[in-house]
């Protein structure tokens, strides 16, 4: 099974249609990553409470007259590049020299990766945009094993807690299962009926090949609940892709934080005729409710038996502990990256255009945190104990591989 969605960045920004309102929701403090499992030096992860004040712009540093260009790792018309071509759009005028603002994409993301840490300029008119810090791609041979704690973090946008969303799921796990959570399928082979019996999901190719281990993580999960699932890959799953996937019945379940809070504003009646539905926070944070229900079916840690919930979080929560993430390449001035640090937290935080509309595609409001010496050290720390799990991660991630994905292992 094969889906194919292609699409090309255009220099300008694209119009985003006007989404209704969304209603706010408090946003929860950034979740500390649990413990290492044992016999793994543990390494203290920064996340710092309250949040850190945004860098002062350089007076010496200006854009006028020139474009900055933001690119997205991510497909045309997900919901990264849509909030990525919201943000575009207005932060020209907060940046000094009030500069062109463009946004494109670059949905290889190893290949997005490399450029943006050798080739791109490091005068600030490339800027990195991507749905998480990606710190496993500083372990990778694709990518040139170049660590994402060399580039330079300039902030992040909204909360990364994920949850297991489950579409029309009386249609396709069979009766009353609009009304079960994820553990309640625990030891069963069969979800009782429906079109599948079981829960579908899918990744793309490239990630599997690849070893990405967001999917790894979460069949350990599954494995631990001993519900029934299958696993595909597909060359795109992005928000559009995993979409036309649900109409036709190819999968029934996802796992991420954008669908589960945006779909208030795109999809109104879709959660209150439980036509989607939240069977699991899946961390690192604590998921909660949306504009529309407080409903989350608890969080994944509380079902896992301990020593399986400390390998899937050594494996989720260090790639997962930030959303929505900007970055400048290694080696951009600090006064640079200050400013434009600056400029976008003045954005994110002064413009109430800008924090509705974005907070509208985002589903959710914003939680800017900006770069900060707090932030670059979380990043580094969290990256140090992704590297201290990374023999567990190698070992699982082969395992996972072998058992469910074998036709993509090795050549």
């Amino acid at each position: 099974m094969l889906l194919v969605l292609a699409g090309c960045g255009g220099d300008d920004p694209t119009p985003v249609p006007a989404a209704p309102k969304a209603t706010p929701t408090p946003a929860p403090p950034t979740a500390t990553p649990t413990p290492l499992p044992p016999g793994v030096t543990p390494v203290p992860t920064a996340t710092p409470t309250p949040k850190p004040a945004p860098p002062e712009p350089d007076p010496g540093v200006t854009f006028e007259g020139k474009t900055i260009r933001i690119t997205a790792n991510s497909s045309p018309g997900g919901g990264t590049d849509t909030q990525g071509r919201v943000m575009a759009s207005y932060l020209g005028k907060y940046i000094p020299g009030n500069p062109r603002v463009v946004f494109t994409n670059q949905p290889n993301k190893p290949q997005e990766y490399i450029y943006a840490a050798t080739r791109a300029p490091k005068d600030g008119t490339y800027i990195s945009w991507n749905s998480t810090p990606q710190l496993d791609f500083g372990f990778r041979e694709d990518t040139k094993f170049i660590k994402r704690s060399t580039f330079e973090f300039v902030g992040t946008t909204i909360d990364p807690t994920r949850a297991f969303m489950v579409y029309e799921p009386e249609l396709n796990l069979g009766a009353g299962a609009q009304d079960k959570c994820l553990e309640d399928f625990s030891g069963l082979s069969s979800t009782g009926g429906g079109r599948h019996g079981e829960f579908k999901l899918a990744d793309e190719v490239s990630d599997i090949r690849a070893g990405s281990v967001n999917f790894v993580s979460y069949i350990i999960a599954m494995e631990d609940l001993n519900v029934p699932f299958k696993y595909y890959a597909f060359d795109t799953v992005d928000t559009n892709a995993t979409l036309t996937m649900w109409a036709r019945g190819d999968i029934n379940t996802t796992i991420r934080s954008s669908i589960w809070y945006r779909f208030p504003m795109e999809q109104p009646d879709w959660i209150p005729n439980k036509k989607l539905i939240s069977m699991k926070g899946m961390g690192p944070g604590t998921l909660r409710g949306n504009a529309q229900t407080d409903k989350t079916c608890g969080d994944i840690v509380d079902n896992m038996s301990a020593d399986r919930h400390e390998v899937y979080a050594v494996i989720n929560h260090p790639i997962n502990f930030m959303s929505k993430a900007v970055w400048l390449p290694p080696g951009t001035d600090k006064a640079i990256a200050d400013t434009l640090a600056a400029s976008f937290s003045k954005a994110f935080t002064e413009d109430p255009d800008l924090a509705q509309t974005y907070g509208d595609v985002a589903g959710e409001v914003i939680s800017f945190t900006p770069r900060s010496a707090e932030m670059s050290q979380s990043v580094k720390d969290n990256e140090d104990r992704l590297e201290a799990g990374k023999p567990i991660v190698d070992a699982e991630t082969e395992r996972v591989l072998a058992k469910y994905f074998p036709q993509y292992v090795g050549g």
